[in-house]
């Protein structure tokens, strides 16, 4: 066989073999990296329909297995006393990014949960040196589920690290934790709303 011959059918079984996975829709069960250029993982164990659920209820935020690493201005302790008041800019960014639902008409009572476990809070430091791009920054890491509660089905897994106020000055880093929060909650209804 020509050598250039069987390089173009070479190539073209190889665009038809990934054809399915690149044209799959984001909502499809499976898992994703980087899913929609927006939350570094996502598994979809179950399709659903947002509009299906009349009401989004958000547990508290679990930190029972948070890292907090230690750093020069912040302390351990202060920035672990911070994280459970992180559910409300969570919330914030949530509400103001979901997109407006119609309930269909068999929805009543109906009740999507979302989880959130806390994974890593780095509260960043305050004593920036030469070259730290990072300082005055914080990030916060998140695993979570969208669960059906009613059918006892974990729907959605996701996975999400953001970074918030790199190189910004004048924000402690309990704001700029509730600013990564804020960010991962509208990143969670960008999320829902593809539903």
């Amino acid at each position: 066989m020509n050598p250039r011959r069987f390089s173009v059918l070479l190539s073209l079984m190889i665009v038809v073999a990934t054809a399915p996975r690149l044209a799959a829709a984001p909502t499809a069960p499976g898992a994703y990296r980087n899913w929609r250029g927006e939350i570094d993982q996502v598994v979809v164990n179950h399709s659903f329909r947002a509009d299906d659920y009349q009401d989004i209820q958000v547990d508290p935020l679990d930190i029972t297995n948070v890292t907090v690493p230690e750093r020069k201005g912040e302390s351990r302790p202060a920035t672990i006393a911070v994280l459970p008041s992180l559910k409300s800019a969570f919330m914030d960014g949530l509400q103001k990014d979901l997109r407006r639902r119609k309930p269909a008409s068999g929805s009543a009572g109906k009740v999507l949960l979302i989880r959130v476990h806390l994974t890593k809070a780095d509260p960043g430091t305050r004593f920036p040196q030469l070259g730290d791009f990072k300082a005055n920054s914080a990030k916060l890491a998140v695993s979570g589920e969208v669960i059906d509660p009613a059918a006892n089905l974990i729907l959605v897994e996701f996975k999400q690290e953001r970074w918030s106020g790199v190189v910004s000055i004048g924000k402690t880093s309990a704001q700029l934790l509730q600013d990564a929060a804020r960010l991962i909650g509208t990143d969670v209804a960008h999320l829902i709303s593809e539903f």
